[in-house]
């Protein structure tokens, strides 16, 4: 599981309970290898978990491949093949941010050590897929071979991109082809990015939030949960701590069967039909 700061902020943002919540609007640590879904979003709404990473090419209109080593704690999406792909390759993802405003990006980026790759980038965002790019900031990130030099921690994303109708893109582009030796990138050229959050604040927990009243009980459990004034209650999920659902049940009932989940820690959200939602840990005995 993991374990750092960054990851704390963002499990943080999507178990806090008080009105004008902070939340993850979609996150990635990539805790498998291998899969369909392993480059895949595996924390943040529901919209977005199912949007994965890529690395592109901007002049060639291309998609290339990205594999999974070693990251920060599990696995890191890594890339290479940064060869002239100054202002040209990138990592990107997309999410949908319609009810979260005061967006902020976490990233963690590294070099590979054997096989550099380049050493400045630059975070740029767009609306919808037509859009076009803009930077975020005139900061850049300095990539080295290690996971401390190349840190987002915490920049603040244009309010362009809050409450967005279409989705917003956000890509972590190459400016310079010398490695962090001074070097040449070459066809080896390796990056890798890790622990990527955008958290936000949720503008359906502000007001008459329709979960309000709703509460889930009792915490920790065992076999059953009961859920006080459950019909606001459009879908109830629960997430393990590495981001998968291993529940989804729809429309609950006053108590739900829970005697098939392992004891640890997890993740409750309920999504109410006009999109309101509601949070919180859930402890299994």
């Amino acid at each position: 599981m993991k374990k750092s700061l960054l990851l704390f902020v963002a499990m943080l943002g999507i178990s806090m309970l008080s009105f004008g919540q902070l939340d993850t609007v979609i996150g990635f640590t990539f805790p498998v290898q291998t899969g369909i879904d392993s480059l895949n979003a595996n924390y943040g709404d529901t919209l977005n978990l199912g949007y994965d990473i890529r690395f592109e090419s901007e002049s060639a209109g291309t998609q290339d491949s990205i594999t999974l080593t070693n990251g920060v704690t599990d696995y890191a999406a890594t890339a290479n093949s940064w060869e002239n792909g100054a202002d040209d390759k990138y990592f990107s993802i997309k999410f949908k941010t319609g009810y979260y405003t005061n967006l902020v990006l976490y990233a963690k980026m590294r070099c590979g050590g054997t096989n550099p790759g380049p050493k400045y980038f630059k975070v740029q965002y767009r609306i919808s897929s037509s859009g076009t790019w803009t930077d975020v900031c005139t900061d850049t990130v300095t990539v080295a071979n290690d996971w401390t030099t190349g840190v987002i921690d915490g920049w603040n994303l244009p309010s362009e991109t809050w409450n967005a109708s279409q989705s917003v893109y956000v890509r972590f582009l190459s400016i310079t082809n010398e490695t962090p030796a001074g070097a040449t990138v070459d066809s080896l050229g390796i990056v890798k990015i890790d622990d990527i959050f955008v958290v936000g604040l949720n503008n359906t927990a502000i007001g008459e939030n329709s979960l309000m009243n709703t509460r889930v009980f009792p915490n920790p459990a065992n076999d059953v949960l009961n859920i006080e004034n459950n019909e606001s209650v459009s879908v109830l999920y629960i997430f393990s701590t590495d981001g998968r659902v291993v529940s989804q049940i729809s429309n609950p009932g006053q108590s739900i069967d829970i005697s098939n989940l392992a004891a640890g820690h997890y993740m409750l959200r309920m999504v109410a039909g006009d999109n309101a939602v509601k949070t919180q840990s859930l402890i299994v005995e």
